[in-house]
């Protein structure tokens, strides 16, 4: 029995580069914590005006709220990986205003100049992140379903 059940690396990596390069995960989280779209409360004690019985501005405030939490969760998670993990995960993976640098301009910064050796720094940032995320989460109480859990489980026996 093994202290730790094993996981599939490229299942893993490939949970990690997803949830970063799908506009609709990490792209779109950091677009909600920033998009405040509020609007005034419904005042109407009737409820008959509007179309919910709840007031959305709290909806939105919570889902902000939600949202900036996990976005600060993947950041110091980031912030916690070792320096080559650190570099490929903010220049390559990370939205931001400046396109993602490409492989052939961070290699060199990272003392590799093999696509080998590059990928594999690029493999093991994945493989960091997805162990580091797991206690930022759980600090920062991130929903599971804004970041979910990117290890993949190899079955046992």
């Amino acid at each position: 029995m093994e202290l730790f059940p094993q996981i599939d690396k490229q299942a893993t990596i490939d949970k990690v580069r997803h949830f970063f390069w799908d506009d609709d995960q990490f792209e779109g989280i950091c677009l909600r914590a920033g998009n405040y779209g509020l609007r005034s409360p419904q005042l109407d004690i009737t409820g008959i005006k509007g179309s919910s019985v709840f007031n959305s501005t709290d909806y939105r405030l919570a889902d902000i709220a939600d949202c900036l939490h996990a976005v600060y969760a993947v950041r110091e998670a980031i912030q916690s990986c070792r320096y080559s993990s650190r570099v490929i995960l903010k220049e390559r993976f990370l939205p931001g205003l400046r396109d993602r640098m490409y492989i052939k301009e961070l290699a060199p910064k990272l003392e590799r100049y093999s696509d080998d050796g590059y990928k594999a720094l690029e493999e093991r940032a994945c493989l960091d992140f997805a162990d580091i995320i797991e206690p930022k989460c759980a600090v920062y109480r991130v929903d599971r379903q804004l970041i979910p859990d990117f290890h993949v489980y190899l079955k046992s026996g």
